[in-house]
C-alpha cells in the first residue's frame, strides 16, 4: 500500500475519529518506520502519468513491534492530560452563568459526537477493531455527558458546585496563590 492509499484507507475506515490523521504527517511516519525497518518498500507502481508510488509492507520486526506496542497501550493507563480537565480547574474564571452556558454548549457538541459514533458503529463500515474503539469512545462520551448533566444541574440549583462557579468568587492573581 502506498502512502496516499494508507491515508485514504484510514479515512474510509473513519480512523480519523480515533487518531489524528494528516497526509503530510503520515509520510513522515512512513519514512521513520522504514528507517527503523518496521516496514519496507515492497514495490513501486505508476498510474498513467502520475508520479511513481512506493508500495510498503510490514516486516516481521514491524509486526512484533506493533503487537508489543498495542499490548503496552492496553495494559498500562497513560496520563493523557485532557484540555477539558484543565478548563474545569479554571472554570471559576467564567462566573456561574457563563460556566453553565459553556457546559450546555459542550453537552450539545458531545450529544452530536455520540450520535455520530452510534451511526458509525451501526453502519458496520469499519473493521472489528475499529468498532471496539468506537464502542469505547461512545461509552466514555456517554459517561462524560452523564457527569456534565449532573454538574450543570448542580450549578443551576445552587448546589455545592454552584459555589465553585458563583459570582462571589474572584480569580486571584498568580502571586496570591503562589504560582
Amino acid at each position: 500500500m502506498h502512502g496516499y492509499e494508507m491515508f485514504q484507507t484510514l479515512v474510509e475506515r473513519h480512523a480519523d475519529r480515533i487518531v489524528k490523521v494528516r497526509p503530510g504527517s503520515l509520510y513522515h511516519v512512513v519514512d521513520r518506520l522504514t528507517e527503523e525497518k518496521l516496514i519496507r518498500r515492497a514495490a513501486t507502481s505508476r498510474d498513467g502519468k502520475r508520479p511513481e508510488r512506493a508500495i510498503y509492507e510490514i516486516t516481521d520486526a514491524g509486526a512484533e513491534a506493533l503487537a508489543d506496542r498495542v499490548g503496552q497501550l492496553i495494559a498500562v493507563p497513560a496520563y493523557e492530560f485532557p484540555q477539558f480537565a484543565v478548563a474545569l480547574a479554571q472554570i471559576d474564571t467564567l462566573g456561574g452563568d457563563a460556566a453553565a452556558d459553556a457546559v450546555d454548549d459542550r453537552v450539545g457538541a458531545l450529544e452530536a459526537r455520540a450520535a455520530e459514533l452510534m451511526a458509525l458503529r451501526d453502519a458496520s463500515v469499519t473493521p472489528a477493531g475499529y468498532l471496539l474503539a468506537f464502542e469505547y469512545l461512545l461509552a466514555t462520551t456517554q459517561a462524560e455527558l452523564s457527569w456534565l448533566r449532573s454538574f450543570a444541574d448542580s450549578m443551576r440549583s445552587g448546589g455545592p458546585l454552584r459555589r465553585l462557579t458563583g459570582s462571589g468568587n474572584t480569580v486571584r492573581s498568580q502571586d496570591e496563590v503562589g504560582i
